[in-house]
Formats: C-alpha cells, structure tokens, sequence
C-alpha cells in the first residue's frame, strides 16, 4: 500500500481521463471514495465504473472549472452526499485554446483560457472547499501544476506561467492554511503520452513541423523526452497518481507547501 486513504473521500477535477484517471484509480486502491469532476464527456462515467470495481463509491460530476457557481456546487454536493469531504486534487487543466500551435508564441485565446481554467479555476474551486476543511481542522489540497513551471519548454510562455502560478499559489495558501490542519501541495508531472500530448502532436502535424509528419507520434515523443530526461522513460498516470496518493496521507502529515517534481530527473530543485 502506497498510502492509507481508508475512509477518506476525494475530489479529482480532470478525472476522466489521463492524469485524473491515474490519480482517480490509484486513491480509490488506496482506499478513497472518489467524485470524478469533468466536462460531461462521459468519459467520467467510465472511471466511475472502474472505481467501483476496485470496491469502493465513485461519483460523477459535470464540471466546468472556469463556472465559479458550478465548482461550489460540486463540492457541496460531495459534502452533502458523503457527509465530508477530506481530499481536494486540482488537477483539470489545459496548454492553450482549441488550435494551439507548439511552434508559435501564445495567442491571446491561449493565455486567457490557460489562465482562466489553471488558475482562477483552481483558486475558486479550492476557495470553495477551504470553509469545509477550516471547520472540521482537517484536509488535503494537491494542485498539480507542471515540470514546465521549474523549466518552460520554447513557446509555452503561456502554460508555464500559470503552471509556476500554481506553485506559488500552493506556497501561499500552505501557510494561511497551515493553522486549521490543512495541508496544501502540489505535484509537478514531467512527461506523460496522454491525449493533452497527443493533440499537441497532431497540431505539430497540422503546422507543417517535417519532425512529425509522417511518423509515430509516440516514437517521436520518446526521442525528445531521452533528450532532457536522465531515466530516459516517460511517466505515468500511476506515478503521478502514487505522488498524490501519498501527499493526501496522513503518511505526509507533515509535509506542507511542497512542489514535487516526478518527472525522471528532468528538473532537480
């Protein structure tokens, strides 16, 4: 066992798919019930499932994390159906709007979307929570912002700006929130081949880019990744899923205020 998360209930934003999914699984195996909240793709109906099978509750929940009233909705409703809610994982998030090009410098729409969904989302949907954890002295809050806010990769100004915000905020908020026993974290993943990177490649494709056209593009992310990476292999949902898992124990009790990276030693802080 990683962590021991028996009885606890947990939030996972972005949880339907990738990062989320690995988080969402790996908590529910470490004994968490779990409300998966995503955009109502119904690809959180299918983690649910899996949750289940794992023998524990899951929830879904449609949300948008940029709609403040839906985010205090969701938290209540986890409140009010499970009696408490212990656990908070921001993870939702995205590199820039519909048509974001890796090899141009952010648009307006990227830095406004990036911005509105990594960060204010964040910070509203966690302010909604923080009432709950102050009344009962107890909570988890685990952010996951990004290796790109240690070390920006060329023409993700955008990204790795709300990515380093993120940090910051999870500094900020470990100390208001360190007197009512909550603690506050954040988890910086490195590089996982997870449909966020996938469409990063096919609009690498679409753009022209010869280092992508007409080739696999998981055998062109492995290539780069070797390049910055000592362990020389990508990461996992499961690893960052293991990271959270732990930083939501009473395991980590003790650890407050903290970015990790798990990113095969590409950043080392």
């Amino acid at each position: 066992m990683i962590a021991d998360l028996t009885g606890k209930t947990a939030i996972v934003t972005g949880g339907g798919q990738g990062i989320g999914r690995g988080i969402s699984l790996t908590m529910a195996g470490q004994g968490a019930d779990i409300a998966i909240a995503d955009l109502p793709s119904g690809k959180a109906a299918s983690v649910a499932k899996e949750v289940e099978a794992l023998g524990r509750k899951a929830m879904v929940i449609d949300l948008n994390v940029t709609d403040k009233a839906q985010g205090a909705a969701a938290i209540q409703r986890v409140i009010d159906d499970w009696g408490h809610l212990d656990i908070l994982v921001n993870n939702a998030g995205v590199a820039g709007a519909p048509g974001s090009l890796p090899t141009q410098p952010g648009r307006d729409e990227d830095w406004e979307l990036t911005w509105r969904v990594n960060v204010k989302g964040l910070a509203d949907l966690t302010a909604s929570a923080l009432p709950h954890f102050k009344e009962r002295n107890f909570g988890k809050v685990v952010n996951i912002a990004s290796v790109a806010g240690r070390a920006p990769l060329y023409n993700t100004v955008h990204y790795a700006t709300t990515k380093m915000a993120v940090i910051t905020f999870t500094q900020a908020l470990a100390k208001e929130m360190a007197p009512f026993g909550v603690n506050v974290n954040a988890v910086c993943p490195g590089r996982l081949y997870t449909a966020f990177w996938e469409e990063w490649m096919d609009n690498r494709e679409a753009a022209g880019d010869e280092a992508v056209i007409g080739r696999d593009h998981h055998d062109v992310f492995d290539e780069a990744l070797k390049t910055v990476m000592p362990l020389g292999r990508e990461q996992s949902p499961e690893d960052i899923g293991a990271m959270v898992a732990f930083l939501a124990s009473e395991s980590a009790r003790n650890i407050t205020g903290q970015s990790i990276q798990v990113d095969g030693g590409q950043v080392m802080v």
